[in-house]
């Protein structure tokens, strides 16, 4: 386990590992990001929020919350982008062997890929990303000052501040989504974002009791987010098919069946999941 001595240190080092790795994925390719590179570029600024969360009164109170909200806006501003292209390439999936709605699939796929392409203005993504570089500098530069052998501040009380607050958030996140309990449809986005952050807050603190926890929050976080998925493409394909003309709203609605049974399945084994995320964190959260 890291020493409570040792974690502004550790804060320091995994933002740093956090910018590097989105600059990294963004001078991966050019223009705005699309498919997978899109997906690791929001995975990295989730990260970077759940981070700047969990830390975030670290050296004065709101010290990290301008950091965590630039994250948050630039990740928001891209979803819309990967909700689409998610949306369209499970339907040529899905429909690729299905010559009874391949075509209708397709169609309806290419307008919501159409519709990922005009999701947001890239001058606002542009500027979106320039506010979280200045922001992340201005914490880097924070955090170093604490390093200096001229700061004012008291170390050991920062250190044991911040130990005590992360234990105290992840704690609470724990009872959280316990007290959930097994997610029905409606509430499973929630767990899934509970288990996300859980998860990501035990990989920098590495609290006793969880190596066993994170493999179990991780595939929880994963089948939730496929039948998050399949439950946010039967809401576009509602949502586009009322604005089609007659017969090829029909055509549009004709794809329901078979999703909600996808969806229906996903569902069942997110749940799965969770309940084994449930049995192992009512032991390990006792442990904090």
């Amino acid at each position: 386990m890291t020493g409570p001595r040792r974690r502004i240190p550790a804060l320091t080092a995994a933002l740093s590992k956090r910018r590097a790795a989105l600059e990294a994925l963004l001078a991966g390719g050019s223009g705005v990001p699309t498919g997978e590179r899109l997906h690791a570029v929001r995975v990295a600024l989730r990260r970077t929020v759940s981070l700047a969360r969990l830390t975030e009164d670290t050296p004065a109170e709101g010290s990290g919350s301008a950091l965590k909200a630039a994250a948050r806006e630039l990740r928001r501003a891209l979803g819309t982008r990967r909700t689409r292209e998610v949306a369209a390439a499970l339907l040529r999936t899905r429909f690729r062997r299905d010559p009874r709605r391949r075509a209708a699939a397709e169609r309806l796929a290419a307008r919501l890929e159409r519709d990922a392409g005009e999701a947001t203005a890239p001058a606002r993504l542009d500027a979106l990303l320039a506010a979280l570089r200045r922001e992340f500098a201005d914490r880097d530069a924070e955090l170093a000052a604490l390093a200096s052998p001229l700061a004012d501040a008291d170390g050991s009380r920062l250190e044991g501040g911040l130990e005590k607050a992360i234990r105290r958030r992840l704690a609470k996140r724990a009872r959280r989504l316990l007290g959930r309990g097994v997610p029905s449809e409606g509430s499973l986005h929630p767990a899934r974002i509970d288990a996300r952050d859980l998860r990501y807050g035990l990989e920098f603190a590495r609290l006793a009791g969880t190596v066993r926890l994170l493999p179990l929050l991780e595939r929880f976080q994963e089948t939730a987010g496929r039948a998050h998925d399949r439950a946010e493409l039967i809401a576009l394909v509602r949502r586009t098919a009322g604005a089609l003309p007659a017969a090829r709203r029909r055509e549009a609605l004709r794809l329901l069946p078979p999703l909600l049974a996808d969806s229906e399945r996903a569902l069942s084994t997110a749940q799965s999941g969770a309940r084994a995320v449930l049995a192992a964190l009512k032991t390990a959260a006792g442990r904090w």
